[in-house]
């Protein structure tokens, strides 16, 4: 089954499948601006570009280890996106938004570089790249070559990705004993980051 784990191997997380239900590059400012946080915080280095390899995962897992030492947070007053992370040592997990109607979850955390945060998986290719319109010139530049269909690379939300979300949404699944809600009301809530805004 796929693993997520922290850098400091305090937290595992383990889904039931090895299958991702879709995966894309995002170059979302948001997403980036997530791991920049954490990276603040004394968290992992998030990747040198805005486009994050992004899979997600039914919303039905189990926390093998650490369930006392997950948090979350938001990026900034009535954001949607949930993001969940290590307390320890930072390393943003995976994430919840209501669009995924409880039946999703996401994950980046294999962006990091210093450790293996996604094991046991098997991603299906990359279907798109998406939200260019978030990026300078110059980050704009500075992206790998995609090497996925051309059609497949959009400036704000991917079409591919709207037309399969609703298959997407009802190939997920909301676990009975540990979802990302469940696992919010343990956490005591998100917290929004006072005095900084989540960014560069």
């Amino acid at each position: 089954m796929a693993t997520v784990t922290c850098r400091c191997t305090t937290v595992q997380i383990e889904f039931f499948t090895k299958n991702d239900l879709f995966r894309f590059e995002c170059c979302c400012h948001d997403c980036t601006a997530a791991l920049w946080y954490a990276n603040k915080r004394g968290g992992p280095s998030p990747p040198i570009h805005q486009c994050l390899d992004t899979s997600w995962f039914p919303n039905e897992f189990k926390i093998v280890t650490g369930e006392d030492k997950l948090g979350a947070f938001l990026n900034f007053e009535n954001a949607d996106t949930t993001r969940f992370y290590c307390t320890d040592c930072w390393s943003v997990l995976f994430a919840d938004h209501p669009a995924y109607a409880k039946k999703l979850v996401v994950t980046q955390v294999m962006n990091y570089k210093e450790f293996k945060g996604l094991d046991n998986a098997e991603l299906m290719p990359l279907q798109a790249r998406h939200f260019l319109k978030d990026l300078s010139g110059e980050q704009f530049a500075a992206l790998p070559a995609w090497r996925g269909d051309p059609s497949h690379v959009y400036h704000s939300a991917a079409d591919i990705l709207m037309a399969q979300f609703p298959a997407i949404q009802a190939a997920g699944k909301e676990g009975a004993k540990m979802n990302a809600q469940i696992l919010l009301g343990k956490t005591g809530g998100a917290f929004v980051p006072t005095g900084e805004a989540c960014g560069a």
